[in-house]
């Protein structure tokens, strides 16, 4: 089918919230759409769900697995996939009306591989829009990169329509409490173009028991963080060594800001310690900027127990009764 969309939703556990995600897709004005709904061993009932909107709409295709994670089966929608641009949902979240149509149109009229859009984040009793502000851009696959190092939305595997063939060959990490941040970003390492808007066409709910939201799974959040990043910056130095500063930079200000984050142990500081010794021994690494010495010198410095009773401290005044 021509300019077919496959939609990947990764499904574990989610059967008060999937229907309204399903729906959301099914409804698009857009048809040209295949709807693969990886069931990762769910144990509430979402399996059920999933076959159930497979009964009654032959472009939804479900795959069940034994759980092996949201990297897994993303991958497993990947590799089932056959249509010329994807995109991914996750199985809590819905999609705008005419999110499909619009971000088509939108690659199509800037000849561009990636259409990145406007998302609102959903709360109990509210919202919240997350639009950049700076309208319409048609960006180059280095530009669009760069971003990654300031713009926090650019990493978001789910506000954005891709061409298939950027993404041939490449999956996920499995066992990963995050792994958007691993995969998103590969596609910028080849040449393309990159559309940006500030038309809303995702809603992200926020849950306290979601992988974002789970404060069991801080510490594991902040090491992957900061895998993908130190991963993200090594493959991404050969291909634009232009932007050694600027990665360099992004690195330094990572290993700080996590060092102060709710979940950071004791042994977490410690290693990010080691990180930030090992990185002002290596030749060839950019001095570190003027604005970050005083940040950088206090993690240098910083007793281990105290810093990890900051951030629990930190952990304590986060308030999360309206999440989900």
């Amino acid at each position: 089918m021509r300019d077919l969309i496959s939609v990947i939703v990764p499904v574990y556990n989610v059967a008060p919230f999937l229907p309204q995600c399903l729906d959301s897709i099914l409804t698009q004005g857009y048809r040209a759409l295949e709807v693969l709904l990886i069931d990762d061993g769910s144990q509430d009932g979402s399996g059920a769900v999933c076959d159930e909107y497979a009964r009654r709409d032959s472009r939804v295709r479900v795959l069940h697995q034994k759980n092996a994670g949201a990297g897994a089966a993303k991958n497993a929608g990947l590799r089932a996939a056959a249509g010329e641009y994807l995109s991914f949902v996750d199985s809590d979240d819905f999609l705008e009306p005419g999110a499909y149509s619009s971000m088509l149109q939108l690659m199509k009229e800037a000849q561009a591989d990636v259409a990145h859009c406007a998302f609102r984040d959903v709360y109990r009793d509210r919202t919240e829009d997350q639009i950049s502000g700076q309208g319409r851009k048609i960006l180059d696959a280095q530009t669009y990169l760069r971003g990654f190092l300031n713009d926090w939305t650019c990493p978001l595997l789910w506000n954005k329509l891709y061409r298939r063939q950027l993404y041939h060959g490449v999956f996920f990490p499995e066992g990963r409490k995050i792994d958007d941040e691993f995969f998103t970003y590969r596609a910028f390492l080849k040449e393309c173009r990159v559309v940006r808007d500030d038309r809303i066409v995702y809603n992200y709910r926020k849950r306290a028991s979601s992988a974002m939201g789970d404060y069991n799974a801080a510490g594991r959040r902040l090491m992957d963080a900061l895998d993908a990043i130190v991963q993200r910056r090594e493959e991404t130095l050969p291909v634009y060594p232009q932007l050694r500063k600027a990665l360099d930079e992004n690195y330094l200000d990572a290993v700080w800001y996590l060092s102060g984050n709710f979940g950071c142990t004791e042994d977490m500081i410690r290693m990010l310690k080691g990180h930030l010794k090992d990185y002002l021994r290596t030749p060839g690494n950019t001095f570190p900027p003027r604005h970050l010495w005083a940040k950088l010198a206090g993690l240098f410095f910083a007793d281990p127990k105290k810093r990890a009773a900051a951030c629990e401290a930190v952990r304590r005044t986060l308030d999360q009764s309206d999440y989900f």
